[in-house]
């Protein structure tokens, strides 16, 4: 018996793909020096694989090997259908996510396991996220967050920035806008603000599921009731239902004592369906408003007290000022007593804040085009001893940033011919230590966190009280010092 030899190579393939493809002749080729069917079809499978192999598809290391390479994500939410709905956008592109329903959970899991990132609600029960991404920076520094919440707002958008985090999401969000934050942070399209420790441990992190400080809440309602808030945004309080008392008035709803000396009876609330007592108040508070003091009338839209006002332009101005405001008096008159001393003032403060050099301590500049705001900001600033400047435009403000070193920047975002963030930009540039907050009418999410990127240490939306100006100003020179 002759010893089969099989054809070349090239041949197998080349028969093979013909016995595939033309069904019909498939006999004529099978029988070529012997070759059986199965020979044929061990052969095509040969090539097949060796091909996979040389392109490398199909491999399972390899895919196992991609798989890893999309990284660890921890998701950290109280609501458990939202870590649910996380893990499954994030899981069909190969990232491996586990949850956690607390921070505690969060920071349990972080001591034994590492992630390359975290994904955390603000709102939660217990250690809230702000507080959770403190800590996470503090222990794990090199481990990149993103936060999210359904409470959003520029003032815990600024502070998570501030505090670490690389992006900050509002829900309801679509996967796509999950998928393209996560993108952006793992490939390091995102980075971190730069923020000094003392920075980070200087941001107050209120209770981020209402906006108000804890110590502000409690001088109002007191501490038993700030203890009771949870994250529903409602104190739980049990009221107990009130008593019907004797002297219970039902026209006035109130406990009254002409009431109970009319034997239970009101005569005059019966027939008019009023209550008397409170008709009297009513109309004693009315006649209280017809004799409005003329002092109270000043500092309605700006903030200027009698004194100050007198002690510029004189007792018989304010005299002459009615209710809408307007004085009586001369334009040529009025300006001769009025222009003067505000010239000088003016002139005071900014020879004290040259005198001051580069190092003035508490020097301000306030770069806004509304000269009543701006005027406004530096009447109260002044009050507290802060030397300030002003620049109505951005050609004064880069002029004015380029020859004086101020600590305290104050900027409105939206200003003729300043696009975007620019002048925030070039302030930074030119001025990298300068404290800047940001004062606007048109506040969003997106601007407050990319401000914060850029360096920003506040985020003022107007209009704000003469309160809220100072203390962000005061924690501002606090951190400059």
């Amino acid at each position: 018996m002759s010893k089969r030899v099989f054809p070349p190579f090239d041949a197998v393939f080349y028969y093979t793909a013909l016995a595939l493809i033309i069904p019909v002749p498939y006999k004529l080729y099978i029988n070529y020096n012997g070759l059986t069917k199965e020979h044929l079809l061990a052969s095509f499978m040969l090539i097949k694989m060796t091909k996979k192999q040389e392109f490398g598809a199909g491999c399972p290391d390899q895919k196992e090997e991609a798989m890893e390479t999309k990284g660890r994500i921890l998701v950290i939410d109280d609501e458990r259908s939202i870590c649910e709905n996380v893990e499954k956008i994030l899981a069909k592109n190969n990232f491996e996510v586990q949850k956690a329903v607390s921070a505690d959970d969060a920071l349990d899991k972080m001591a034994h396991e590492s992630f390359s990132l975290l994904i955390s609600d603000i709102v939660m029960p217990g250690k809230n996220g702000l507080e959770l991404l403190r800590l996470v920076k503090k222990q794990w520094p090199i481990t990149k967050v993103i936060m999210m919440t359904a409470y959003a707002s520029t003032d815990t958008a600024m502070k998570a920035i501030r505090l670490g985090a690389l992006d900050y999401v509002a829900k309801p969000f679509t996967p796509d806008e999950l998928r393209s934050s996560v993108d952006k942070a793992l490939s390091g399209e995102l980075t971190e603000a730069t923020v000094s420790e003392r920075e980070r441990e200087t941001i107050e992190l209120i209770d981020a599921d209402m906006p108000f400080d804890r110590e502000e809440v409690a001088k109002v309602t007191g501490p038993e009731y700030v203890d009771m808030l949870g994250p529903s945004d409602m104190p739980v309080v049990q009221m107990p239902a009130a008593a019907a008392g004797e002297n219970l008035c039902m026209v006035g709803q109130m406990v009254c004592d002409i009431f109970k000396k009319l034997g239970a009876t009101c005569k005059a609330g019966a027939k008019s369906k009023e209550c008397p007592q409170k008709k009297a108040k009513a109309k004693k508070g009315t006649g209280a408003e017809k004799r409005l003091d003329t002092r109270m009338l000043i500092g309605i839209d700006l903030p200027f007290n009698y004194e100050e006002v007198a002690a510029v332009t004189g007792p018989e101005y304010i005299m002459n000022l009615h209710h809408d405001g307007v004085a009586f008096i001369p334009y040529e008159e009025l300006k001769k007593t009025a222009s003067m001393p505000v010239l000088k003032e003016k002139e005071t403060e900014v020879l004290l804040l040259k005198r001051a050099g580069d190092h003035a301590p508490r020097s301000v500049l306030v770069i806004d085009d509304e000269a009543a705001v701006n005027n406004n900001i530096r009447k109260i600033l002044a009050k507290k001893g802060y030397m300030v400047d002003q620049a109505f435009g951005k050609g004064e403000a880069i002029e004015k940033i380029t020859q004086s070193d101020y600590r305290l920047v104050l900027l409105d975002l939206k200003m003729p011919g300043v696009k975007g963030l620019e002048l925030l930009k070039a302030i930074r540039d030119i001025r990298p230590n300068a404290m800047l907050v940001i004062i606007t009418g048109y506040a969003s999410i997106e601007s407050a966190v990319e401000s914060a990127r850029m360096g920003a240490v506040d985020f003022l939306a107007k209009p704000f009280t003469p309160d809220e100006i100072r203390h962000a100003a005061e924690n501002a020179i606090r951190l400059a010092a």
